[in-house]
């Protein structure tokens, strides 16, 4: 049984520690129907905080989701504990839906706790482990193609420059440049393939390589597009590479860039998630990226090789932008999952901080 505090307006110390760790998203609203207190799940499922701005009603917090609201105002005036399952819940901030199951339990003092148990979450395109032992392959296979490349490569190159000195007539000359042209062109292709070799780890405050990003599409996007932001201003700094995190933030954005076809919307928002597993480790606090946009989504036919090389749902693409992204946030030790569907595509990047891993793990 979970104890009030004297004032009723939150749980007590020691329920906020067993809540604190549970997998069920708990709110407290306070008599006012204020929002008290939430914890680590219910931020994690909600994307929200109570670390900045004044705390929310419930009618504004789930603005879209009227059933919800009803049903808070019912417990509040009437004191009954009530049910709502298999809800399809509006999350804040334009988030997508869940389907939930919500119970509403009246307290002392004239405060309710609501706790939703979600009944869906997105998918991870590729199970961790999976997706971890797919790219050891992929990189393996890629390094033994590039070296493979590399060496004939080298030799067509310089065997075409000797052959543009020598050539008498210099109306040749174009179809030697051309070869050298398309030697230089695969051999940067064989570079991005492989990736940079390095980590400059330094603290960096996540949402400048964010801003960097955003610049960069506002120059490129149609003015039909529009580039939202939805930061957290209380995001303590990471230990990561800036320059590289730009890479993968820019990979998946100018993804959604080119499938939204010169119309549409692409959200840029960070938030802390909390009590999470990735790479291998459990953390008490992480950051997440999430960039989203309203596109027609991911091809069902591409979701289980969507981080292979070379492997594109567009005309023309490469094929390297996500395989990229994904080596570069796993030199992170971070992770990156997927949710699309046809009019909503949001990629979450997950970044450990230091010092919130949890002992034991």
């Amino acid at each position: 049984m979970v104890h009030m505090t004297k004032s009723g307006a939150i749980p007590s110390a020691d329920a906020r520690a067993l809540l604190e760790s549970a997998a069920t998203a708990v709110l407290w609203f306070d008599e006012g129907g204020r929002l008290a207190w939430l914890n680590p799940a219910a931020e994690d499922l909600l994307g929200i905080s109570l670390l900045a701005g004044a705390p929310p009603v419930a009618a504004t917090l789930f603005r879209d989701a009227a059933e919800l609201v009803a049903a808070v105002e019912r417990v509040m005036g009437e004191r009954e504990r009530l049910s709502l399952r298999d809800y399809r819940l509006a999350l804040p901030g334009g988030r997508g839906e869940r389907v939930v199951d919500a119970t509403l339990t009246p307290l002392g003092g004239g405060s309710l706790m609501l706790e939703l148990v979600s009944r869906d979450r997105p998918r991870r395109i590729i199970d961790e482990s999976l997706q971890q032992g797919r790219r050891d392959a992929a990189r393996q296979l890629v390094r033994s193609l590039a070296h493979e490349i590399r060496n004939p490569l080298g030799g067509m190159r310089g065997a075409a420059q000797l052959l543009a000195r020598r050539l008498p007539d210099p109306a040749l000359k174009p179809h030697t440049d051309i070869i050298l042209a398309e030697a230089d062109r695969i051999g940067a292709l064989v570079d991005r393939l492989l990736g940079p070799d390095t980590l400059r780890r330094q603290a960096v405050n996540i949402h400048e390589p964010l801003e960097r990003v955003r610049q960069l599409l506002l120059a490129e996007a149609p003015a039909a597009v529009r580039i939202e932001r939805d930061y957290d201003p209380s995001l303590p700094d990471c230990q990561a590479d800036p320059d590289q995190l730009v890479q993968v933030f820019l990979n998946i954005a100018r993804n959604a860039l080119q499938a939204l076809a010169g119309q549409g919307r692409i959200r840029l928002a960070t938030r802390a998630v909390r009590q999470v597993t990735f790479a291998g480790r459990r953390h008490r606090t992480a950051l997440c990226v999430e960039i989203e946009d309203d596109g027609p989504g991911i091809p069902a036919a591409l979701q289980d090789s969507l981080f292979y090389p070379l492997v594109s749902g567009r005309p023309g693409g490469e094929g390297l932008g996500l395989s990229i992204a994904n080596e570069l946030v796993a030199r992170h030790q971070g992770l990156i999952e997927c949710d699309s569907r046809p009019g909503r595509t949001r990629f979450s990047i997950h970044l450990p901080i230091d010092g919130s891993v949890e002992s034991g793990s």
